[in-house]
């Protein structure tokens, strides 16, 4: 059996992660290794979510209010009003909107077919 935060952990944090990654490499024009530095990961990791090989499970392109979030985000770990605690916060509150949105729910589905059923996301 397949938990909601077993999905979260292997698909839905890596493709926020490759969103944040994507705003500050895109939008504040830092180098891999310094979008490495502000998430807390490697530099290759950074290079695989910018190629799509890591967070591509779940695309967060068209979720507007991901889009909105991880702007807001990166804008304050470049500016430094937020600190890798805040950090840790703003990124669960990334995977509760994505849960509440029902986002994962497929991807729940997929591993377990039992749970079509499921709302435990949405409640």
């Amino acid at each position: 059996m397949s938990v909601p935060c077993e999905t979260s952990v292997k698909t839905v944090a890596p493709a926020i992660r490759a969103v944040l990654a994507k705003k500050l490499l895109d939008e504040h024009d830092l180098k891999q290794e310094e979008a490495a530095e502000f998430l807390g990961i490697s530099q290759a990791a950074i290079s695989k979510y910018i190629s799509k090989v890591r967070g591509k499970a779940l695309d967060l392109d068209e979720v507007d209010e991901i889009q909105v979030w991880a702007e807001k985000v990166a804008a304050d770990l470049v500016s430094g009003k937020m600190s890798r605690p805040q950090l840790v916060s703003a990124l669960c509150q990334a995977c509760k909107l994505i849960r509440d949105k029902g986002l994962i729910c497929p991807l729940c589905w997929q591993r377990d077919s039992a749970l079509k059923e499921c709302r435990h996301c949405m409640t």
